[in-house]
């Protein structure tokens, strides 16, 4: 067995040097020619140097010496050598990075943690020996090979260097699980992990003898917005609610502030005292018919930045158009007036069809052909061709309500008198809201392929229904009800989540969209993700990140997959067709085309990092220090490194001994 390997046994032909190296050491010195004016004291000084046989020229043997012993360490480092033992344990190494979230955290003025991690990845991938091999993960979100097994250092530093920033959750025990699937092969593998310990099971990845923990960063104090939702109210039709939580991760009290802001306008500004390790919930209600990207802004300067800023999308409420046919029913007039978001119009003639993308009103005067459309109607006092029209209730008041139907919630009409009300009988669909003690219709809903319509019987003329709270409330229902408001929520995600999207409105003049979290999919290395978006086959839509890097989308039927998303921020969900001209596509690239305007049909997802394990920059066990060990922890360098020391000693000793009298 020999004990000792070269790896590149043609190296040994560079020994031929050795001969030109001899034969300029016994090189003949030609002497020049000089006239002088006398010869009386050269004659003395050739005598002194009287050109000698070759062999007498030998006498400064040990400087060739020294020569020959150069040459043969460089042949030597080039021939590259090997121990036994070391090609036969030559090491498969998988080195992973935490790049979450929580690795954003700022160790000084110029440098964060992630940078600090890429510095020690550095010197691991400079102590490598010959034979061994690294590959490198990253371990935010989904685990990520940033480059396969490979020897070459410089493609290992520049893929280390190019491993980005994220907001994502940290996901180590993934990597690791990768990592291992990696090395399966491999007896002698080793699994380095460099992170911040900002993660729950540490201590189970620290049991592992395969895997060796290295920490960055120190513990620091962080105060984060961990929950942040908005709503708009199921009560008022402009109002909305927004919920916060804000968590002191310290040890000490702080006292901060979180402004909110729609749009350009702040809206309010709330005092926090925080006790250490204290969460304060706080529940707000405001009201505002525009809609857009409400901000919280927490005022507190710590470590990590990027949980001190929260953003949810508040739905829009658009103003409806509503058209009143009446003869001056004042009471009908005053209630729809105080609606807000209504644009009323008032007519006397009834229309065959309801306005456009409005809620048409008849007050007694409907013709016989009810028109299509959203349609109100009070007090009905011909048939059409939706019901029939009969005798006069003997007893028409209230027994029975619907209190399930959003159209008569909050409205209480318990033993209330509705004059004027008949026996209707419809020729369709209909719901009954609220009956009389027959179970006769005084409030329902028809159901028709035109569009819904609503009747109201009673004659407001008689009786105190108008004069009761429960009317403007049950008119102001109804209403809501035919613009689709029902405390609409646009949930904003976490960071790392995996979400299915509604996308059968992308490219629609329709605002609805529904935006569900997903299970993640299996945490395979294999599964590839291209800026937090998974493709399927068929590119329709794209998704554009809030530092507008565009990702071509596939839907499959009318839903695409999303996730995970390692951005805080305002995502978009758009018809592919809207960056056409603007930049080229292909499936395995992203590219920027600048600020945009978003459409009406565009989808907006918001993503934050609300995750306390994030923002709690206090490692959660005890790490190894690698500042100064990186020699020592992949076992030193190849031979052919400590031969080109000698080497080098070695040519600097021959000068001194020898080379230097002659330059001086």
């Amino acid at each position: 067995m020999n004990l000792l390997e070269f790896a590149n046994p043609s190296g040994w032909w560079w020994l031929a040097l050795a001969l030109p190296i001899l034969l300029l050491y016994i090189l003949k010195i030609r002497l020049r020619r000089q006239q002088v004016p006398t010869l009386l004291f050269w004659d003395q000084l050739f005598d002194e140097k009287k050109p000698r046989a070759w062999w007498q020229r030998l006498r400064h043997l040990l400087s060739l010496l020294l020569q020959f012993a150069f040459l043969a360490l460089v042949v030597a480092a080039l021939v590259d050598p090997l121990w036994s033992w070391q090609r036969e344990q030559a090491r498969r190494i998988v080195l992973v990075v935490d790049n979450s979230a929580s690795m954003r955290a700022a160790e000084t003025q110029a440098t964060t943690r992630l940078d600090e991690a890429k510095q020690a990845a550095g010197s691991l991938v400079q102590a490598l020996r010959s034979e061994d091999r690294m590959a490198v993960l990253s371990a935010a979100g989904r685990p990520e090979v940033v480059i396969g097994m490979t020897d070459h250092q410089r493609s290992l530093l520049d893929a280390i260097g190019g491993i980005p920033a994220t907001d994502g959750p940290t996901d180590v025990a993934a990597a690791v699980s990768a990592a291992e699937r990696l090395l399966a092969d491999h007896e002698h593998g080793e699994i380095l992990v460099i992170t911040d310990g900002c993660f729950a099971n540490l201590d189970a990845l620290t049991a592992n003898p395969r895997i060796t923990l290295y920490g960055v960063g120190s513990k620091q104090d962080n105060v984060a917005i961990t929950r942040y939702q908005v709503r708009r109210s199921l009560l008022d039709a402009v109002g909305y609610q927004v919920l916060l939580d804000v968590t002191n991760f310290s040890d000490s009290e702080k006292n901060c502030r979180v402004e909110l802001t729609l749009g350009e306008e702040l809206v309010d500004v709330l005092p926090l005292d925080l006790k250490p390790g204290e969460t304060v919930s706080r529940f707000v209600d405001h009201t505002s018919a525009t809609g857009g990207e409400l901000h919280a802004r927490l005022d507190v300067a710590d470590a990590l930045d990027t949980d001190n800023h929260a953003l949810a999308v508040l739905p829009e409420r658009k103003p409806v158009r509503v058209q009143l046919v009446t003869k001056g029913n004042l009471f009908l007039k005053g209630v729809l007036e105080s609606i807000p978001l209504v644009d009323l119009q008032i007519t006397s003639e009834a229309p065959s069809v309801a306005p456009p993308g409005g809620i048409l009103v008849l007050d007694k005067i409907v013709p016989a052909q009810l028109p299509s459309g959203r349609v109100v109607v009070v007090d009905p006092q011909t048939a059409t061709d939706a019901w029939t029209l009969g005798e006069p209730l003997s007893q028409p008041i209230v027994a029975k309500v619907d209190k399930e139907s959003p159209l008569v919630q909050h409205v209480r009409l318990d033993n209330v008198l509705f004059p004027g009300a008949r026996q209707m009988s419809y020729t369709g669909e209909v719901e009954p809201l609220i009956q009389d003690p027959l179970d006769g219709p005084l409030f329902a809903r028809l159901e028709r392929p035109g569009g819904d319509a609503v009747v109201l019987a009673c004659n407001l003329d008689q009786g105190d229904l108008p004069l009761r709270i429960a009317f403007p409330v049950l008119m102001k229902n109804t209403i809501e009800w035919f613009q689709g408001n029902s405390g609409e929520l646009r949930p904003a995600m976490a960071t790392g989540e995996m979400l299915a999207v509604d996308v059968s409105t992308v490219g629609n003049k329709s605002l609805v969209a529904n935006a569900e979290p997903v299970e993640p999919l299996d945490e395979a290395v294999e599964v590839q993700a291209v800026d937090g978006a998974i493709r399927s086959t068929t590119q329709a839509v794209e998704l554009v990140s809030p530092s507008q890097q565009i990702t071509p989308l596939a839907r499959t039927g009318e839903q695409v997959t999303l996730g995970p998303l390692l951005e805080t921020g305002l995502w978009t969900v758009r018809p592919a067709s809207a960056a056409v001209g603007k930049a080229e596509l292909t499936p395995t690239s992203t590219k920027s085309t600048g600020d945009e305007t978003n459409t009406e049909s565009d989808i907006l997802i918001a993503c934050n990092l609300v995750d306390p394990a994030e923002s709690d920059l206090r490692p959660r066990g005890e790490l190894e220090a690698l500042q100064g060990r990186s020699l020592a922890i992949l076992g030193g360098q190849s031979l052919w490194f400590y031969l080109t020391l000698v080497a080098a000693l070695l040519i600097a000793s021959e000068w001194w001994l020898y080379q230097r009298r002659i330059v001086g």
